[in-house]
C-alpha cells in the first residue's frame, strides 16, 4: 500500500492533540509521560517518513521506560537534606521506581553494566512491560472521559501497538517539540509530587533529563585512540584535555554513547555548540565509526561503556533528514554556517564491506 506523509492541516492537529493530551490528561503517575517520550524515541530509531504505521512492541517500550527511569531513580540531593529518590506517582512510589531501584542497587548504579547480564535485564524489562500494558497503555489516549484517539489503535489488549498512519512521521518531524513538551510536563508534575522536600530547588530538569558530563570522562582515551590524538572537526593535534563532544547534539537526540561521541578542540567544541556538523564532518565521524569499528568497540566493552554504532547512523540519518526538510545549516568552523546540500546523503551511505574494517584514520 503507498503512504502519504500527513498533510500540513493533519500536522498541525497532531500537535494540537499532544498538548491537549498533556494539558487535559488525568495523571497520576508519571508513566504517560514516559510512554509519549518512549513512543518519539522508538518512532526515531525504528521509522521512516512515509507517513505509514508502525508496529511497536511493549517489550521495546519497556526497555526504553528503564531507560528513562534509570537516571531518575538516583538519589536527589534534596535541598541539603537527606539525598531521596524523586517520587513519580501520588500516594506510594511508582512501581517501577522501585524496581529499577533494586537494581541500580545490584549493579552500582551502572545501566550499561546492568545489560551485561540477560537475566538480570530481561527480568527489569519483564516487570517493566506488565507495568507498561496493565496502566498506561491502554489509559493513556483519554482527556477526562472523552478518547482521544490520536496515536495507536486503544485496543487495551496484547504485546504490540501500531503507530497509526501520519504519527511516526509527525514524531519524527517534530522530535525535538514534542521531547520539550513532555519534559517540561513531567518536571512540573514531579515537582509538585516533591514541593516539600525539593524546597527553593530550581534545575530539576537538569536533573531529570540533563546530560551526564562527567561520565564522559571515560570515553576520553578511547576516543582519542581512535581518532589517532586528532579532532574530528579540524584534523589538527588534540591535548590531553580535549573535550568529548556529542557528533549529534544532545539538544537534538540525548544519545550517551560511545559511537555517537567525538573528541574536539575546546574551541571546535564551543564553535558547533549545538548545530549539526557540515558535510565533510559528517563523513569524517562516519569513516571513524565505520573503520575503525572493532578498535572503538572493543575500548568500549573493555571499559564497559555503552556504544550502538547502527542506532548512532539511523539518529544521524533522521537529524540531517530533518534539517534538510527545513532547508537548515550546519556548521562548518568557527562562525560559519552554510545551508546542507543533499550530500549529506552519500555520507551515510553504505560502505563497501571490503572496506568497513580496515584501521585507517578519519581525515
Amino acid at each position: 500500500m503507498h503512504w502519504s506523509p500527513p498533510t500540513p492541516e493533519e500536522q498541525v492537529r497532531f500537535l494540537r492533540n499532544v498538548q491537549r493530551l498533556l494539558a487535559e490528561g488525568l495523571f497520576t503517575a508519571s508513566y504517560k509521560f514516559a510512554l509519549v517520550h518512549a513512543l518519539a524515541d522508538l518512532a526515531v530509531l525504528k521509522g521512516d517518513d512515509s507517513g505509514a504505521p508502525l508496529p511497536i512492541d511493549t517489550r521495546e517500550i519497556a526497555a526504553r521506560f528503564v531507560e528513562l527511569y534509570w537516571r531518575q531513580t538516583r538519589p536527589f540531593p534534596a535541598g541539603g537534606a537527606a539525598e531521596v529518590v524523586l517520587l513519580q506517582n501520588a500516594g506510594r512510589q511508582a512501581a517501577i521506581v522501585s524496581h529499577i531501584a533494586a537494581a541500580q542497587a545490584a549493579s552500582g548504579g551502572s545501566l550499561f553494566r546492568f545489560r551485561q547480564s540477560a537475566e538480570r535485564w530481561g527480568g527489569l524489562v519483564a516487570e517493566a512491560e506488565r507495568v507498561v500494558r496493565t496502566m498506561p497503555l491502554w489509559k493513556l489516549q483519554t482527556v477526562g472521559r472523552e478518547p482521544l484517539v490520536f496515536l495507536y489503535a486503544n485496543t487495551g489488549r496484547g504485546r504490540t501497538v501500531t503507530l497509526l498512519p501520519g504519527v511516526t512521521y509527525c514524531l519524527r518531524a517534530f522530535y525535538e517539540l514534542v521531547r520539550d513538551l513532555i519534559e517540561a510536563a513531567w518536571v512540573r508534575f514531579v515537582q509538585r509530587l516533591n514541593a516539600e522536600r525539593l524546597g527553593g530547588i530550581v534545575d530539576l530538569g537538569g536533573f531529570l533529563f540533563g546530560e551526564g558530563r562527567t561520565s564522559l570522562e571515560e570515553y576520553r582515551p578511547i576516543l582519542f585512540a581512535v581518532q589517532d590524538g586528532r579532532c574530528l572537526y579540524c584534523g589538527d593535534q588534540l591535548p590531553p584535555s580535549a573535550q568529548v563532544d556529542h557528533f549529534v547534539p544532545w539538544t537534538r537526540y540525548p544519545a550517551d554513547q560511545g559511537h555517537n561521541l567525538v573528541l574536539a578542540h575546546d574551541a571546535c567544541n564551543a564553535a558547533k555548540s549545538d548545530f549539526l556538523a557540515a558535510e565533510r564532518h559528517l563523513a569524517s565521524w562516519v569513516r571513524r565509526n565505520r573503520m575503525r569499528r572493532a578498535e572503538l568497540e572493543a575500548g568500549l566493552a573493555a571499559a564497559g561503556l555503552p556504544g550502538d554504532g547502527p542506532a548512532a547512523e539511523q539518529i544521524a540519518r533522521w537529524s540531517y533528514r530533518q534539517t534538510a526538510a527545513a532547508n537548515g545549516q550546519v556548521w562548518v568552523s568557527g562562525k560559519e554556517l552554510k545551508p546542507l546540500t543533499a550530500n549529506w546523503e552519500e555520507c551515510l551511505a553504505a560502505m563497501p564491506p571490503e572496506h568497513e574494517h580496515q584501521n585507517a584514520p578519519p581525515d
